[in-house]
């Protein structure tokens, strides 16, 4: 009797083991069923990114450029002030005055403008030093052929020729200082030197002086510094004046003095660790780093990283067939 009902009791327990392993199996075949279109969805959209990343790529084969230069998803950067939707707002100061504030934005785009400035500022510093040098260069050769000059003209009042054809050889010599002599003083005057020094030193010492003015108002805390509205009228008009009207600088000699800054004077683009002092266009925008909350950086930029090549060492490794195409992370070396 007693065996009886322990083999029921086992039968029982058989029964119910199979039934929920049925019920497992059914609960997996659903949740397989519910996920079903959701995988199909993700796959779709794998698809579809890819066949749009190679509709790019056939593009920009097309268009002559490297498939280097697209950047994919993960890679881009967000810029920290982007948005020009901004409402002005109104506070009342210490003297119970209604003024126009300050706000972050405002401010970066203010030191934006900044930049610009330096920028215009410093290219015409190394254009004044380079003019500088050649008026200097020049205006010591008239001094030296002068110099030449006079002594022949002192030699040619001998009376007797030292040898034969000396007079002859005196005059054609003095002729040749002469012209000389005034052919350079003509291209000078033609080039002009003078004036074009004059104007620049004009334009550094005004610019310099807007500029300090403007990082000194940034520099103040809020309630120190001037209400928004009054600043906006005071420097925006000198601003576009400045950033417009830089002196004409022919491209070649641009060019150079954005070549030599860059190679010769570092401590110039980036004198700190501070990233609102580094210079544009070497470097871009404040960006946030991905994946970093609360680190703002502004990272080099193209013209850095094409200016940056242009050194003696990275023309001889291009030329052996090195890569040089390592991107530039700062402008020392």
């Amino acid at each position: 009797m007693f065996s009886f009902w322990a083999n029921t009791k086992t039968i029982e327990k058989k029964e119910e083991e199979e039934k929920e392993k049925k019920e497992k199996k059914e609960d997996e075949i659903n949740d397989i069923e519910k996920t079903q279109p959701q995988i199909k969805l993700e796959l779709k959209d794998e698809e579809d990114k890819e066949t749009i990343k190679e509709e790019q790529k056939q593009f920009f084969d097309m268009i002559g450029m490297s498939p280097k230069s697209i950047k994919s998803d993960h890679e881009l950067d967000y810029l920290v002030y982007n948005d020009d939707s901004e409402d002005d707002d109104w506070n009342e100061n210490e003297c119970g005055e209604i003024i126009q504030s300050w706000s972050k934005n405002k401010k970066y785009r203010i030191q934006k403008c900044l930049w610009k400035l330096k920028y215009n500022r410093i290219i015409s510093l190394f254009y004044l030093d380079s003019l500088k040098r050649k008026e200097t260069k020049w205006s010591w050769r008239i001094v030296e052929i002068s110099t030449i000059t006079s002594g022949l003209t002192v030699a040619n009042n001998v009376q007797e020729e030292p040898f034969e054809d000396y007079n002859t050889i005196i005059s054609i010599s003095l002729t040749i200082l002469s012209l000389g002599t005034s052919l350079i003083a003509a291209w000078m005057k033609k080039q002009g030197f003078v004036e074009k020094i004059n104007e620049i030193d004009k334009y550094l010492v005004s610019i310099n002086s807007l500029c300090e003015e403007i990082e000194i108002q940034l520099m103040l805390l809020d309630k120190d510094r001037l209400p928004y509205k009054e600043f906006k009228d005071k420097f925006l008009p000198e601003i576009t004046k400045y950033v417009s009207s830089n002196p004409l600088i022919p491209p070649r000699e641009w060019k150079d003095c954005a070549k030599e800054i860059t190679l010769k004077y570092p401590q110039l683009i980036e004198p700190d660790n501070n990233e609102e002092n580094k210079l544009w266009p070497w470097y871009g925008d404040l960006v946030q780093v991905p994946g970093e909350d609360d680190r703002f950086i502004r990272r080099p930029t193209k013209f850095m990283n094409h200016m940056m090549r242009k050194d003696k060492k990275s023309r001889l490794k291009s030329s052996c067939c090195f890569h040089v195409n390592d991107p530039v992370l700062t402008v020392y070396k």
